[in-house]
């Protein structure tokens, strides 16, 4: 681990959502207090259960939450790419993790403590004010994503769930991060089976290619399967 004033090249966390109500004076006091710590791929960041210490802004690398069960079903409820930030709600409440995060490729990532986010929080009325609206915003957010479960069928969820996901490219295609087939099943609450067979009958519909673990879309997909 090392001081972020020792590395030149990061990001300031002025860049990051979370950070950007921060006046300039908190946002130097949070990354002299910060650390950079390096993850190894499917490493465990975050453990639901643990105190929360910590949010971490995501540097380098690729990582998700998820929630399970006794019997090792996973469902994610969240994925992270470099310049975002996770951990954060646990420690403006004070509560435990709710969730896991594990890392799905070597991660670097920035440590900043939450005694000193509390800190300049409360130092500053405006920045507790821009919180509690992206908490609103990530509220509605959910609010969608649970009425997705509810009311939208497999292959719908997975539509959404590739359309999210997707960045345009330059030939017109949106192309999605890495992902398995089983990361999509989790993501979407269904079986790796079921994931499988959709994505089976869209590339042979000419709608999509699967391209190192990224799905490339050539074509707007149907709304019906």
């Amino acid at each position: 681990m090392g001081k972020l004033k020792a590395v030149d090249s990061l990001p300031s966390l002025s860049d990051v959502d979370f950070f950007k109500a921060f006046p300039e004076a908190a946002i130097a006091n949070l990354e002299r207090a910060s650390t950079l710590r390096k993850f190894r791929k499917n490493t465990h960041i975050i453990v639901a259960g643990e105190e929360s210490h910590a949010a971490y802004v995501l540097l380098q690398g690729t990582a998700y939450a998820f929630i399970d069960d006794d019997d090792g079903n996973e469902f994610i409820v969240g994925t992270f790419s470099s310049g975002e930030c996770f951990g954060e709600l646990g420690l403006l409440d004070g509560h435990t993790r709710t969730a896991n995060v594990i890392t799905t490729s070597a991660c670097h990532c920035l440590v900043v403590p939450s005694a000193d986010i509390t800190h300049e929080i409360l130092k500053e009325p405006l920045v507790a004010q821009a919180i509690i609206h992206s908490l609103v915003g990530r509220i509605r957010g959910m609010t969608e994503d649970v009425s997705c479960l509810a009311l939208m069928d497999v292959y719908g969820r997975l539509v959404r769930a590739l359309n999210s996901s997707a960045s345009e490219q330059e030939d017109g295609t949106r192309i999605t991060e890495r992902v398995t087939h089983q990361e999509l099943a989790s993501r979407v609450g269904s079986s790796r089976e079921m994931i499988s067979k959709i994505l089976k009958e869209l590339r042979v519909g000419g709608y999509i290619s699967i391209e190192s673990h990224c799905v490339k879309i050539h074509k707007d997909l149907p709304d019906r399967w």
